[in-house]
């Protein structure tokens, strides 16, 4: 197990039947048998009775990242076979996870799937929890007995990282059993340098307050982490009918997911199969339980246990679900610097799949078999080098001085600056705005300004400093409130760049140019037959395009990006299958400044 840096500790941890004084030794050469060959010797750091179990836990620190280091057991009556592990890469190198959960019941399957592992030869498991049915200790026996089949042949062991299921009877059992770094039971542990950040949380304590300011403040000290993987038990929507909704999770965690930026999603508990495309939460009327289909930014989130546990038919599909099934499975993650490949293995018949070869762990074994529903084997998730989501409203395109342009955006605007979304929202007796940013240019200062009479004048009730990032998030409470009741409040952003020069972002004025104006866009009509929408743009110089499906209340449905696209005429399609029937908003922009807009009628 990990409990401290992948890339220079390992845990390993063993019950002590017989014998007394254990010790291990090891060591980055291979000296078979041969104990007093190798160059380290240590004792158990903990050792705890637990589960009819006398564990022993060495705690090993100082390694060397990406190395293999071998060792024995050795106690007064003998020694162990000679084992290894591999440390985790301190740098932004393609490594294989597998992922999955539920294991309780049917030990033929859980057998079949840790044989997998075996074969599979991952950097690491990331188990979803309810690892036995009752958490006793007959049953934790036999778990971690059908465990040694995780163990290669050549002796190779895989670390694995738990989660607390609903039949952990507790917290201590995954502290006790997998000392875990926890006694909250949730963590996270960085692989591969920024490559990735894998978040364990606990959906059997409160998913709010203490773990989710500890989930935030993570998130937002690791932005520079390529990828953000989260697992935990419970599916937030599950996706078999004898399962309840998690709104707790919905409410407290999904909205973190989407809002720094983590990728995917490992759930379990529902004993089925799924994936879903990218997802965001919104609450509009084109949002199912909370989430609308969001390709460039949303999360995928996969699962739901199957490790050997019973099984439930997938019969709570939603419109965002890509694949649904029920059978044994697990995950099997390629996760690289530029993109995350995810495949579904179904686990039977472990014993006549073909090991990978052991420096390729990225070769699909013969007689394995993968999970090939009609929307493919593989999931793919793209990594987005720079920021191209640019939501509408803009406020470079009708804000950022036009004086003395002739056709060509200011270099602000081709860079993209963006105030994405700005809310109001009750705070006490008083209001807190909130508002998000992309692509900030250094130097800039903000004036909250409040409107008591319909937006005819403003004035300035709060000041911030920009902070400069490409992304930014930032809050200002108007509390004052004492002389303006029964009056109906307006806000704006007024923002002054370090050059000298001041816009405005007015969300009433922005609103309304698009939507009270949809009738007088050119009308688009999806083909019956294959749901896909025809636009036509021209550009005049080489730039890059993004087309934005809004809905009537400006909540981004879809998009697509073409990026360095030459000057020319173009005509694109974009599917629309998926989307319910309904009037739309479609926005072509290139080099963040709208070319054409279209209203789409399904």
């Amino acid at each position: 197990m990990w409990r401290e840096d992948p890339a220079t500790s390992m845990v390993i941890a063993w019950n002590q039947v017989s014998g007394h004084s254990p010790r291990l030794y090891y060591d980055t050469e291979d000296h078979g048998q041969n104990y007093e060959a190798y160059a380290t010797v240590t004792l158990p750091s903990r050792v705890v009775q637990a589960k009819g179990m006398n564990n022993h836990f060495v705690r090993l620190n100082g390694l060397k990242p990406h190395t293999t280091y071998y060792f024995l057991i050795v106690d007064s009556e003998g020694m162990s076979r000679r084992f290894f592990f591999t440390t985790a890469p301190d740098s932004p190198v393609r490594v294989a996870i597998v992922a999955g959960g539920d294991s309780r019941n049917n030990r033929e399957a859980r057998r079949d799937a840790n044989l997998l592992v075996a074969k599979l030869r991952p950097l690491c498991v990331m188990f979803g929890g309810d690892m036995t049915a009752s958490d006793v200790a007959s049953e934790w026996k036999n778990w971690f007995d059908d465990w040694q089949l995780t163990i290669a042949e050549d002796g190779r062991m895989t670390p694995v990282l738990v989660t607390r299921g609903n039949h952990e009877a507790s917290n201590k059992s995954l502290v006790d059993l997998f000392d875990i770094p926890s006694e909250e039971a949730y963590y996270a542990l960085s692989i591969g340098g920024n490559l990735l950040r894998i978040y364990t949380l606990n959906s059997l304590i409160a998913v709010g307050g203490k773990q989710k300011q500890w989930l935030e403040n993570d998130l937002k000290l690791h932005r520079d982490v390529i990828w953000k993987i989260a697992q935990y038990h419970f599916a937030t929507r599950p996706h078999t009918a004898r399962k309840k909704e998690r709104n707790e999770q919905f409410v407290h965690w999904s909205s973190l997911f989407y809002q720094y930026g983590v990728q995917l999603v490992v759930e379990s508990d529902a004993h089925d199969v799924k994936t879903t495309w990218p997802i965001r939460p919104a609450l509009g009327p084109d949002s199912h339980q909370g989430f609308v289909r969001d390709d460039l930014n949303g999360t995928v989130y996969v699962g739901e246990g199957c490790w050997g546990a019973p099984l439930r038919p997938a019969d709570d599909l939603k419109p965002w679900t890509r694949a649904a099934g029920s059978f044994n499975q697990f995950k099997w993650l390629w996760i690289g610097p530029d993109e995350i490949e995810i495949r579904t293995v179904r686990v039977n018949g472990a014993s006549g799949v073909a090991s990978v070869p052991r420096d390729n762990p990225f070769q699909i074994p013969r007689g394995l078999t993968l999970w090939n529903p009609p929307t493919g084997d593989v999931v793919v998730i793209n990594r987005q080098i720079e920021d191209p989501f640019q939501p509408y409203p803009s406020t470079e395109e009708e804000l950022v001085s036009r004086e003395g342009q002739t056709g060509k955006a200011s270099s602000e605007a081709s860079a993209g600056m963006e105030i994405w979304s700005f809310e109001v929202r009750r705070f006490g007796t008083g209001l807190k705005l909130f508002w998000v940013v992309y692509n900030e240019p250094a130097g800039l200062e903000y004036e909250l300004q409040r409107s008591e009479d319909g937006g005819q004048t403003f004035k300035t009730i709060g000041e911030l400093k920009g902070r400069g990032l490409r992304r930014n998030e930032y809050e200002y409470a108007d509390s004052d409130l004492s002389s303006v009741p029964g009056k109906k409040l307006r806000y704006r952003l007024r923002y002054h760049r370090a050059n000298g020069t001041t816009s405005i972002f007015n969300p009433k004025q922005e609103a309304e140019l698009s939507a009270s104006s949809w009738e007088r866009f050119p009308k688009l009509v999806p083909d019956t037959h294959t749901g896909r929408v025809k636009f036509a743009y021209e550009l005049k110089h080489t730039a890059d395009v993004q087309a934005i499906l809004l809905d009537l209340r400006l909540k981004e449905i879809t998009s697509m990006s073409l990026t360095d696209q030459p000057p020319g005429k173009y005509l694109k399609a974009m599917d629309l299958t998926v989307l319910p029937p309904g009037r739309y908003l479609l926005v072509v922009r290139a080099d963040g400044r709208v070319i054409r807009r279209y209203r789409v009628q399904k």
